[in-house]
């Protein structure tokens, strides 16, 4: 790989990291719906790993887990849940923060890759593509990180919400269901939308090697 090849992948993860550390920190990463406040952190990982790649997406998860640690660690108001389950466990914590994000970032990828191989998704069918790794790539996010919140911070939940610990689990999945699937729809389109719009930009996005 060539000197300007190295400084196009780091101005486009530099971007896409921008947007991240954005979204996390400003009211924009949560679209409201209704009653539903939709997280849209995750776009831009799932952007950025169908684009460039299972690699890119693993990069950009960890990003995405490590703007949730600063920010529980720089502003402890802002998600009282967050500080809690940090001060109950810190290695819990962040492996549920890095952990998710990582691996969403990374499977995601996988998927945009098996999917660009099916004929039927190329050309005109790329949009429906974009749009399946956008919805895919956010139900990833919410199983991963409630998944691992329950599996490791189980007790944090109980104290929190006032559930017994045999309730934590329904607690989890109904969660995960009324903001899953909001945030899953909300990802598809966007998703969708910018991917299909990169593609008149093909020097901006390459596969992260």
């Amino acid at each position: 790989m060539n000197s300007s090849s190295k400084v196009q992948q780091i101005t486009r993860m530099a971007i896409l990291v921008a947007i991240i550390f954005l979204l996390s920190f400003t009211p924009l990463g949560y679209l409201v719906i209704g009653p539903i406040a939709a997280t849209t952190i995750q776009m831009p990982v799932i952007i950025g790993a169908v684009l460039m790649g299972p690699a890119a997406g693993g990069v950009l998860g960890f990003f995405f887990g490590l703007s949730a640690i600063i920010k529980v660690l720089t502003m402890p108001g802002a998600d009282p849940f967050a500080t809690l389950a940090l001060a109950h466990s810190p290695f819990a914590y962040l492996a549920v923060c890095l952990g998710a994000r990582i691996a969403m970032g990374l499977l995601t990828g996988l998927l945009a890759e098996g999917l660009k191989k099916l004929p039927f998704l190329q050309d005109r069918g790329a949009v429906v593509r974009y749009g399946a790794a956008g919805f895919v790539g956010s139900i990833l996010n919410t199983v991963f990180y409630l998944g691992m919140l329950w599996g490791l911070c189980a007790e944090v939940i109980s104290s929190y919400y006032g559930v017994d610990l045999g309730g934590v689990g329904a607690l989890v999945m109904g969660t995960a269901y009324a903001a899953g699937i909001p945030e899953a729809i909300v990802s598809c389109v966007v998703v969708a939308a910018v991917c299909k719009a990169a593609e008149k930009l093909p020097f901006m996005f390459r596969r992260l090697a």
